[in-house]
């Protein structure tokens, strides 16, 4: 392994060093079509209600120890939130243009991963594999082939693992070309509600499990549902 300094990441401290962490991004998708049926809206509020639930929950130790990111793709990139303890996550109203840049958004998502794990090896803190949680409601506009391609290296060397829950109308068939097929949902309503309150419990499941596979083993909402394989 190369020898790591801080300029491989954020300057904040982790926090709990010695107690084993998980990461987990936030992609989501904020372009114009996110506007129908109020899908903006219910976003905004399940981002809302998966901070709630967490700080709520969770003691000190485990808020702590729970870091995540948001980053949102529309024509352009953002990185709303880099990776911070829940307890700080920041909440702004997200609004919905322009097309979807989801292959850079990858992009931006496996980098931000890599740089959490150096963070956390430089301080020499335990991990689980870092999750990258991707949402949204069509498919990407720009090109995604070797961001998948990425991914899939990712997953399969276990540097990561991705899911992506898709709203009615999302590209099922591209989402199987970038994602593995068995972590692919589709979501009914826009319950973003009930999806981050499922994310909430499943990453404290996690935290508390001896398990590296991250597997989504909660009880889903009745909104949600696996996308057939064929």
């Amino acid at each position: 392994m190369p020898k790591l300094n801080q300029r491989d990441f954020n300057d904040e401290p982790v926090k709990y060093v010695t107690e084993k962490h998980v990461a987990c991004v936030f992609l989501l998708d904020t372009s114009s079509s996110m506007n129908s049926n109020e899908a903006i809206k219910q976003l905004n509020e399940g981002l809302r209600v998966f901070k709630q639930q967490t700080l709520s929950s969770l003691d000190t130790h485990a808020k702590a120890c729970i870091d995540v990111a948001v980053v949102t793709f529309d024509s352009d990139v953002k990185v709303i939130q880099d990776f911070a303890p829940v307890e700080e996550m920041e909440l702004p109203e997200l609004k919905a243009y322009g097309n979807t840049a989801m292959g850079k958004a990858l992009e931006t998502a496996m980098d931000m991963v890599t740089m959490q794990k150096n963070k956390y090896n430089y301080a020499g803190t335990p991990y689980f594999r870092p999750w990258i949680f991707c949402v949204t409601d069509g498919g990407p506009n720009d090109d995604y082939r070797e961001s998948a391609e990425r991914l899939k290296w990712m997953e399969n060397n276990g540097k990561a693992i991705a899911y992506c829950v898709g709203v009615d109308g999302f590209r099922d068939d591209i989402m199987k070309q970038i994602f593995d097929p068995n972590n692919i949902y589709g979501l009914k309503n826009c319950d973003f509600t009930g999806l981050f309150k499922f994310v909430s419990s499943s990453l404290d499941a996690l935290r508390n499990s001896t398990e590296e596979s991250g597997s989504l083993n909660i009880p889903a909402p009745d909104t949600m549902f696996k996308v057939p394989l064929d």
